[in-house]
């Protein structure tokens, strides 16, 4: 009985060490096709971490997932990383909170070839905030995409409603 014991367990352990080797993930899209989408990567996770550091307020993680030059587009107004570091400031400094209801929608698009600028990871989001400042809160639902290079987000799209946050500053 040891023996039969001692043989599954030495089994399992040869079982269980056994070193695999990791497979190329092939992605299965038609010949035409001029890309792929992707709901769980490394570059969702990055922004997945830019927005946890920005309703915690964690400056210095936010702009470590941008690449130095990034430029962002809320809606049709354009800032670089300093002048949108600037503007989440001045949202905490006016004690502004901010909660993200639920769980994000977030996938990557990946583009079979780069554009003019080398890129061609896109991640795209749609994620309600609730705002919320002294007994006044509100719900502000926002629409990003986000070009990734070399890990970093190097330009970021927003659009959003500025009107209803204008009107919940008052």
């Amino acid at each position: 009985m040891h023996k039969i014991s001692f043989t599954l367990v030495l089994i399992i352990l040869i079982i269980s060490c056994d070193t695999k080797q990791a497979k190329p993930v092939k992605h299965d899209y038609p010949p035409n096709a001029t890309g792929y989408t992707l709901d769980s990567t490394a570059n969702t996770d990055l922004v997945k971490k830019a927005l946890h550091a920005l309703i915690t307020n964690d400056t210095v993680t936010y702009k470590d997932t941008y690449s130095s030059n990034a430029i962002f587009h809320h809606n049709t107004d354009s800032m670089n990383l300093s002048q949108n570091m600037a503007m989440i400031k001045a949202q905490f400094d006016s004690k502004i909170e901010m909660k993200i209801f639920g769980v994000p929608e977030i996938w990557e698009l990946i583009n079979n070839n780069p554009d003019k600028n080398g890129i061609n990871h896109y991640v795209l989001s749609f994620i309600d905030f609730q705002l919320t400042k002294g007994g006044r809160s509100m719900k502000l639902s926002i629409s990003f995409c986000d070009l990734i290079k070399d890990g970093k987000q190097v330009e970021e799209y927003l659009i959003y409603d500025k009107s209803s946050i204008a009107e919940f500053m008052k």
